[in-house]
């Protein structure tokens, strides 16, 4: 936290007067204990601080930090963080910042510490509350000494959620911490230099200085790693747009070991994180807070698919290659395909979650009927589309793609497609709907063989079920009869009417009988004629 001092040539002849009060004042007890003093963001300094007669040479030179740098102005900077305890192979833990930058170029700092380290080599187990007040020449004034670290009245736990306030009011600044599950605080003020804290819009730093949030920790070598997830919260007015930035320094040298940043302020929004890395660690910043202490990532990329195939008047499936050597969870929030018989606008908000490799994500576009078969050029623009970082829990926006794919419009069904790798497609369908309703010639062709087949074929049963009747009904009357039956008379053998009692040829009794039948059974029997 401070920056490079020059050391007067000269006091070297004050060596053993320093020696005997460094003596001395090593006797004496003090209310806060003395931290390692750090240096603004792009300032080294040349020597700790805050013991009298510490070694040029530290125990924990390498000194990085990962932040933000507000563009907006503040009066007050409440944000809630929370309590991780990280530390690394050393026992070094990181320290989690609060930083305003006032008006008249002072620099305020309150923050949330973890095993911290001491000048001597020493680490402050736990957690502490840490301060620091800097001149606008890069001087810690406030601890004297620098490097502030306040105990809390309480216990603090880890995963405890800790607000970090910097306030300007009635002439001070009000350096201050809570735990809200234990209750336990930790306050310090000092005489307020400016008015307002203010945001940089033109350079992420000011002299070394800024207003905004920062993770820092300290390493006895060289550092490319990262720490757990912390999260920084705000609890009032939401951040308009920031820089993000990550550095790391040799305090003792004053050379970098590497710095990044962004090259202009980036806009936020409300549900998507913005995401930066460089060095093996990764921050993710939104409207309401930071993410630090993340793993940099690999996104996954995007290729055409196989080539779709479907037919007029029904719905084709589009394809689109969705690739990641550690898979993940992706979201389309606007993606528009064009092609020569239509423009389709899909917003599509459902997460489409994938293991490692390739896989196919499936998107249904309706063709009008009215469309020829044959081969047509598909250009798919994802305009807007997301991956879930699973360690921040935050959405990132991808960069824009577009693919070129080609669909076949056939009379062959649409192949199904797994639904265990191809996931269905949702979408609003066309742009602009179409009002055609022309069919082609075969589907006209279709439609009539449904229609006539069904026709033809109840004809037919109609028909042959008529016939039996009739002949049922002949056969019926070629039994019973419909007229008078006719028979014989027993006397002469003329034929006479059945009802007919008396022969109208011979005059005698008529007793006779039915059909041929009848007839040849009666004349081949007896004769019964009377005497």
């Amino acid at each position: 936290m401070n920056r490079i001092q020059k050391r007067d040539i000269e006091g070297f002849l004050l060596v053993p007067l320093i020696v005997s009060l460094a003596l001395s004042g090593a006797l004496l007890s003090q209310h806060s204990q003395q931290s390692a003093a750090g240096f603004p963001l792009g300032f080294a300094r040349s020597s700790y601080q805050t013991l009298a007669l510490a070694p040029f040479g530290s125990a924990y030179p390498y000194d990085e930090q990962v932040g933000v740098t507000f563009t907006q102005d503040f009066s007050v900077l409440d944000f809630n963080v929370t309590a991780v305890s990280f530390a690394d192979s050393s026992g070094v833990g990181p320290g989690y910042l609060v930083n305003g930058l006032t008006d008249s170029g002072y620099w305020y700092q309150v923050g949330l510490s973890y095993n911290w380290p001491l000048t001597s080599g020493g680490i402050n187990n736990g957690f502490y509350m840490l301060y620091e007040v800097f001149d606008p020449l890069g001087n810690s004034i406030y601890p004297a000494n620098g490097g502030g670290l306040q105990s809390f009245s309480g216990p603090v736990n880890a995963g405890n959620t800790v607000l970090l306030t910097l306030s300007l009011s009635s002439g001070r600044v009000l350096m201050h911490a809570k735990d809200w599950q234990t209750g336990a605080v930790a306050s310090r003020s000092y005489m307020a230099y400016g008015s307002i804290f203010i945001g940089l819009r033109s350079s992420l730093a000011q002299s070394g200085f800024f207003t905004g949030l920062m993770t820092e920790q300290y390493h006895s070598n060289r550092y490319f790693g990262t720490g757990l997830p912390v999260m920084y919260n705000e609890t009032g007015t939401g951040l308009s747009s920031v820089w993000m930035w990550m550095d790391e320094w040799n305090t003792d040298t004053g050379q970098p070991v590497f710095r990044d940043n962004t090259t202009l302020p980036i806009q936020l929004g409300n549900s998507i994180g913005s995401y930066f890395s460089s060095n093996g660690t990764a921050e993710i910043v939104n409207a309401h807070g930071l993410v630090t202490g993340l793993t940099p990532v690999t996104f996954p990329s995007l290729d055409a698919g196989p080539q779709s195939t479907g037919q007029p008047g029904r719905q084709a499936s589009v394809l689109i290659s969705v690739g990641d050597p550690e898979g993940g969870t992706v979201r389309f929030a606007n993606l528009t395909i064009s092609t020569s018989f239509g423009r389709f606008n899909f917003s599509l908000g459902a997460p489409f979650t994938f293991t490692s490799g390739t896989r196919v994500y499936n998107i249904s576009i309706n063709v009008p009927a009215d469309v020829r078969l044959g081969n047509y050029n598909l250009t798919i623009d994802v305009r807007s589309w997301q991956y879930l970082d699973t360690q921040a829990q935050e959405w990132i926006p991808l960069q824009q793609a577009r693919l070129n794919e080609t669909l076949a419009l056939t009379n062959n069904p649409t192949p199904s497609t797994n639904p265990g790798s191809n996931p269905p497609g949702s979408g609003q369908g066309p742009s602009t709907p179409t009002n055609k309703t022309t069919r082609s010639p075969t589907s006209l062709l279709v439609v009539i063989r449904s229609i006539t087949v069904p026709v033809a074929t109840a004809y037919a049963v109609l028909g042959i079920l008529a016939v039996v009747l009739l002949i049922r009904q002949e056969r019926k009357r070629s039994i019973n009869g419909t007229g008078p039956s006719l028979g014989f008379c027993q006397s002469c053998g003329m034929e006479i009417s059945l009802e007919a009692l008396v022969c109208t040829f011979c005059g005698l009794s008529a007793h006779a009988t039915t059909g041929p039948e009848s007839q040849e059974s009666v004349t081949s029997g007896p004769s019964q004629q009377p005497a």
